[in-house]
């Protein structure tokens, strides 16, 4: 029975075995094969083994090299059953295959014999390398940059650039260098996962760390909270007013980041410390705040702790810090102001950037009770026919939270000037 023809995928009808004619002997199987690699790359196609450890009658060795696309269709696994049913495969079928040898049984001296009726491929050659992960990526010297500027913390775009500069023959994208900076750093963290790289850091660093798992049995961290020795001396020298802020779920476990920064009597910042969360609950701040005041010693009381108006954080440092001021973030409240008073007032953004900038900021600003009640009286005046915003301001800033961000009231703590926690 003949064999069934092959579909044709636009190959052009060449035989390019000719370009793997050569006299040279190699000193094993693998030389042989990546010099025939390198030049089938160099005309526009992928070879890879297609047998293993294969003995010919005399006893010598020989191995075959065939085109990457030459599965045929039909030997390719079901796009019904597979896991990733949206991907394609390249196999055509493609029959372009060299043949390597051993020259003689005893000897480690390899050579290449052509096979000129599978010389050409029914597809058509790469065009753009760029976008071929057997033609592009990155060589030797190319991973050297990447280490290097690497370790100098220099922006992978940067190292793009630096390697096109390098090596204006090669083909990498930027898929390549994140690719090689992830295995440089599972490398360093000599098969540890994530997790566990960042306890043993802690731990060879001789940072305080302290972590939370979902039970008693279970290996998962849900909280995690670590402070270097030295900034813990700088908090119990200046531990007047703290700070914390977190970002939301920006990383890609989804955990919160939480830093907790401390404020010099010369208004300078330091970190004290930060922790991860995997929610933001009361319970995780209120762990993370116990933590914070075992930092800060025993009898060491902060003046000030200043947050934004996180629903899970006001009750935890009111339980954890009862004899401390809790002030809010004047930024965070600025702009949750202007987003509510623009909807309130039919989404009309002007409207709620004259409130914040206009009667809100009066009454942020009234330095005495008497001021502060002459500002609402005014604000309630002037937007009567919007009771809603009236309603909003008084419900939720004014009625349970102007001590904690009016100058009135704010002004009678110790707080150096600091009123927002944009760390």
């Amino acid at each position: 029975m003949e064999e069934a023809p092959l579909p044709d995928y636009g190959g052009d009808g060449v035989d390019y075995s000719y370009l793997f004619a050569t006299n040279e002997i190699f000193d094993g199987f693998e030389n042989a094969a990546n010099w025939a690699k390198q030049v089938a790359i160099g005309s526009g196609f992928i070879l890879i083994s297609s047998s293993y450890k294969t003995t010919q009658k005399d006893g010598r060795k020989y191995r075959y090299l065939k085109c990457d696309r030459g599965r045929r269709e039909n030997n390719c696994r079901d796009p019904k059953t597979a896991k990733r049913p949206n991907t394609k495969s390249k196999a055509c079928g493609c029959w372009f295959m060299i043949k390597c040898e051993q020259q003689r049984v005893e000897e480690n001296n390899w050579v290449i014999e052509l096979l000129h009726d599978r010389g050409t491929h029914n597809h058509t050659l790469i065009v753009y390398p760029e976008g071929h992960r057997g033609v592009s990526g990155l060589s030797q010297g190319a991973k050297e940059v990447v280490r290097e500027m690497n370790d100098a913390q220099a922006k992978p775009k940067n190292i793009m650039v630096a390697i096109k500069n390098k090596f204006p023959d090669e083909h990498p994208n930027m898929r390549h260098i994140y690719n090689f900076k992830e295995k440089m750093r599972q490398e360093g963290s000599e098969g540890r996962n994530v997790a566990e790289q960042m306890l043993h850091l802690a731990k060879e660093h001789d940072y305080i760390n302290w972590v939370s798992c979902s039970d008693r049995t279970s290996k998962v961290i849900n909280r995690a909270f670590l402070a270097h020795p030295a900034m813990v001396e700088v908090l119990r020298t200046y531990p007047l007013v703290i700070g914390l802020d977190s970002t939301y779920k920006t990383n890609r476990y989804g955990f919160s980041f939480l830093e907790i920064v401390g404020v010099t009597p010369t208004n300078q910042n330091f970190l004290i410390g930060y922790a991860f969360m995997k929610d933001e609950t009361a319970a995780s701040y209120r762990w993370v705040l116990q933590k914070l005041k075992l930092l800060l010693g025993e009898g060491v009381i902060p003046s000030a702790i200043l947050t934004d108006k996180e629903g899970g954080l006001m009750r935890p440092v009111a339980e954890v810090f009862p004899n401390s001021r809790h002030l809010l973030c004047t930024w965070h409240i600025n702009n949750d102001v202007e987003a509510r008073v623009s909807f309130l007032c039919n989404k009309n953004k002007d409207v709620g950037r004259a409130f914040k900038n206009g009667v809100w900021k009066r009454i942020m600003e009234a330095s005495t009770v008497e001021e502060y009640d002459r500002a609402v009286a005014s604000m309630e005046d002037r937007y009567v026919r919007w009771q809603s915003v009236i309603d909003y301001v008084h419900n939720t800033w004014l009625t349970d939270h102007r001590e904690k961000f009016v100058l009135a009231w704010t002004n009678e703590v110790l707080h150096f000037g600091n009123i927002t926690v944009r760390l």
